[in-house]
């Protein structure tokens, strides 16, 4: 995982998506949460399981210093967030770029063919945490929440490597593919 957010938030997560769109304007636990379950990609129906869910994570971006509790006069409290999340996820989608970048500049089938190890390198690595993703959940279903969106997010990403693998044995090896 490349910062701290990433720790806790698969790329494309709901929650991270309405905490993007929140920017910095102050909330209290029930209104992200309501937040939330209004984003068509939450992974939770249930209001108490989606307040469950949110109160953890923010309570994890607390911990990081990515989040901070504002002091309430007699009422529920709010919360907001810190620049360092903002940045952090300004460094994650940079970081992402540059992996991209440093893949070699296609010369020849000799570029092409070390493009395809990364790539097949790459998508090795996605199946090996979905399958150890897939382990946890089965034994240890009070975890299931968490491995889950991250189990997607392997998975999507090992579908991406699979075509990128295909385009490039395609070039390679045409009568084969």
């Amino acid at each position: 995982m490349i910062t701290i957010l990433m720790k806790y938030f698969s790329s494309k997560s709901p929650l991270q998506e309405v905490l993007d769109a929140s920017k910095a304007t102050p909330f209290t636990v029930d209104e992200l949460t309501q937040l939330y379950l209004d984003h068509p990609s939450a992974l939770h129906t249930s209001k108490k399981a989606a307040r469950q869910f949110v109160y953890r994570n923010m309570q994890r971006l607390m911990k990081v210093g990515h989040m901070v509790r504002i002091q309430a006069d007699g009422r529920w409290p709010r919360y907001t967030l810190t620049p360092a999340f903002f940045s952090s996820v300004d460094t994650t989608v940079s970081k992402r770029k540059d992996v991209q970048q440093n893949l070699p500049k296609i010369d020849g089938l000799a570029g092409i063919k070390e493009r395809l190890k990364i790539h097949q390198a790459e998508m090795l690595t996605a199946m090996g945490e979905m399958e150890e993703y897939e382990v946890i959940c089965q034994e240890m279903p009070d975890l299931r929440e968490l491995a889950q969106p991250r189990y997607n997010e392997s998975r999507e990403r090992c579908s991406r490597l699979l075509g990128r693998v295909k385009a490039l044995e395609s070039l390679l090896f045409p009568k084969a593919v």
